[in-house]
């Protein structure tokens, strides 16, 4: 079983460790001066756990962590979605530490942004169980701290976890629920990707992984929980009670009010000399944990639709989220046209696309704003939408439609043009003895 420990000591000389006191309000800005380096508080807080953050801030540190390879995570991600691993089960882990919901009080909750509504818990992994085809869900969801052993779960209105609760509200009957809080890359992962229906989260993470998921169960209930965990909540969702919450989203934006339902911690389980797992939201980490399954599903769509794809980038500066750059080797003048309508398709959330040459980085602003400068000309290359379904996290969206208007734009070359007017010079440098 994989612990956070482990993963700090692989990554060895590029964590900062942080051995001074903190107030639980100073925690937060110390986190974002550092991102995206990893950075553990051995006691983040006197008499509480330590905290781990910005451990899951790059591709390139989460392929490191799965050891298969730099630039192989899409692959992998496409591999496991087809070939999901059932999982098996095992005794040990989290399992031999049971407390009461006390417990929680050890855990540095950190309230992130003045304008939150308290404390958050933003590495939780509910994982629940469809009371009609039994499939098991796991999804990263917020956790307001209401004091004692109560939180108030935010759920995004017709993703799985919000359908099982509506089943159970409908029924009249509490979910039963796990939270993890400090899991391995492939768990966290795999609740961050937006799978079909029928694809369990769990199989999906074993898959992953490169090998089964182990789980548990806890006394009386069929709902398997991973073990690689450093704490575990058992807890019911109230289908009665609910709690107004609002936090800071991706965008750095305070989120509006919503009641949403609270969930009872029943019991707490936890490994041994547990590192609690903070997300700061809008960072890089939270970035990448959201954004990047996008960016693979994005990119599995245009490979499908025989797209000569070379990269695919949610900006940063949209969250990671709301805008597209692709870089394509261009077959005809009328793809890029093709390719904002695919990626719209895929990701319904994005609100605009850029498609580039393959000579372009499109993680790079600076490149882009280069083929923007140099190879933009023709209106007809810059397409715009209106009335189309969007986000949520766009504030100058319809915040009860959900409708805003889209636009793409084409800065690839036209076939046939004689690229060498468009390509930086480079340096020779002369071999030196």
């Amino acid at each position: 079983m994989v612990r956070i420990r482990e993963y700090v000591s692989k990554l060895g000389e590029e964590v900062v460790l942080d051995s001074g006191k903190h107030s639980e309000s100073s925690i937060p800005k110390v986190i974002g001066e550092k991102d995206p380096r990893t950075i553990l508080f051995e006691m983040p807080v006197e008499g509480k756990d330590p905290l781990v953050a910005n451990l899951y801030s790059t591709r390139e540190k989460v392929e490191r962590l799965m050891e298969i390879g730099e630039g192989r995570l899409f692959e992998q991600m496409i591999r496991a979605k087809r070939n999901p691993v059932k999982p098996v089960e095992k005794a040990g882990g989290w399992m031999d530490n049971v407390s009461e919901p006390e417990r929680i009080s050890k855990i540095p909750l950190l309230k992130y942004y003045e304008e939150d509504a308290g404390k958050y818990i933003t590495s939780s992994i509910i994982v629940a169980k469809d009371p009609e085809d039994e499939v098991v869900n796991m999804s990263v969801h917020r956790l307001l701290h209401l004091g004692s052993n109560r939180f108030a779960v935010r759920m995004v209105e017709g993703r799985h976890l919000h359908q099982i609760f509506m089943k159970h509200k409908a029924a009249r009957k509490d979910l039963k629920v796990a939270v993890l809080i400090g899991t391995p890359v492939h768990i966290i992962l795999s609740a961050s990707t937006q799978l079909p229906k029928e694809v369990s989260e769990i199989e999906y993470a074993g898959a992953l992984s490169g090998k089964p998921l182990q789980v548990s169960y806890f006394d009386g209930c069929d709902l398997p929980v991973p073990l690689e965990a450093e704490y575990v909540f058992e807890g019911r969702i109230s289908t009665d009670l609910t709690a107004s919450e609002w936090m800071t989203d991706i965008l750095g934006l305070p989120d509006k009010p919503r009641n949403q339902p609270v969930m009872e911690v029943e019991k707490v389980y936890c490994s041994d000399n547990p590192i609690y797992h903070a997300i700061l939201p809008g960072g890089l980490e939270h970035k990448f944990l959201m954004g990047y399954p996008a960016e693979v599903k994005i990119r599995e769509k245009l490979v499908e639709n025989d797209v000569n794809v070379k990269d695919v980038w949610l900006s940063s500066g949209s969250g990671g989220w709301l805008h597209c750059f692709v870089s394509i080797s261009k077959k005809s003048d009328e793809e890029p046209r093709k390719i904002i309508s695919l990626v719209m398709e895929a990701h319904r959330s994005v609100k605009g696309v850029v498609v580039l040459d393959d000579d372009i980085d499109p993680r790079d602003y600076g490149d882009v704003d280069f083929a923007l400068a140099t190879r933009f000309q023709d209106r007809a290359k810059f397409y715009f939408f209106e009335k189309m379904r969007g986000s949520s996290l766009d504030p100058s969206s319809n915040q009860e439609t959900l409708l805003t208007s889209k636009w793409g734009l084409d800065l690839t070359l036209p076939i046939g043009t004689d690229k060498k007017r468009f390509l930086r010079s480079r340096i020779k440098f002369e071999d030196r003895p």
